[in-house]
């Protein structure tokens, strides 16, 4: 069950980020969501994060 959660967690972190990237207002991202402003700034720096980690895991394993 955590798995699933994890999982859905990283999906709307993944969707609140491109939907920032493409211009979209923080109440936008929020009502589209159905979650509240902070918790949608706060998926975006999740989602940051993660891909920021991920980067890092790739430049490792090229050395």
């Amino acid at each position: 069950m955590t798995d699933d959660l994890d999982a859905q967690d990283s999906e709307i972190q993944d969707l609140a980020a491109d939907m920032r990237e493409r211009g979209r207002s923080w109440a936008d991202i929020a009502h589209e969501l159905a979650i509240p402003v902070a918790t949608a700034k706060l998926a975006v720096d999740q989602a940051h994060h993660r891909a920021a980690e991920r980067v890092a895991r790739d430049q490792i394993a090229l050395f």
